[in-house]
């Protein structure tokens, strides 16, 4: 019997820091390079925000990603419901993280690996939980 693997959500900073592979945050890029040890869901907001954020040559990494792991990559091109956007606005998110967490909710994710400390600090009793990188590298199976 095998062990299904996580399903994670990626903040944007986790994709533009492995992208760019910075050496401040070498977990991210590691983690890029683990994906397939779990599977990654990309909603519209993480893909708007990395359209914004990457360079061209950066995106086209991006995509070579997403062909290199069809079966571990999944993008979600729904829009976040707005009813849970507001709701996660009026209880002290900014509005990019409560599009993401809305998203998640939306989608089942469990988890979000960010490297945002203030990522859902604000809101307690939440289903879903924050994490960064070196903490979802820690989960994942030794390679």
């Amino acid at each position: 019997m095998t062990t299904p693997v996580d399903r994670w959500l990626l903040d944007t900073n986790v994709w533009i820091f492995g992208l760019r592979r910075d050496p401040t945050l070498p977990t991210c890029t590691e983690l890029l390079d683990r994906i397939g040890s779990f599977v990654v869901t990309i909603p519209l907001q993480v893909l708007k925000e990395l359209n914004l954020n990457l360079t061209q040559h950066e995106m086209r990494e991006l995509y070579q990603l997403l062909n290199s792991y069809p079966d571990f990559i999944e993008v979600s091109w729904e829009s976040a419901p707005s009813e849970r956007v507001r709701f996660f606005e009026e209880r002290g998110c900014r509005k990019g993280d409560a599009i993401i967490t809305a998203h998640a909710e939306m989608l089942g994710i469990k988890t979000i690996i960010s490297e945002n400390r203030q990522f859902l600090q604000t809101i307690e009793g939440l289903p879903l939980e924050v994490v960064n990188s070196a903490a979802a590298l820690a989960r994942l199976p030794l390679s």
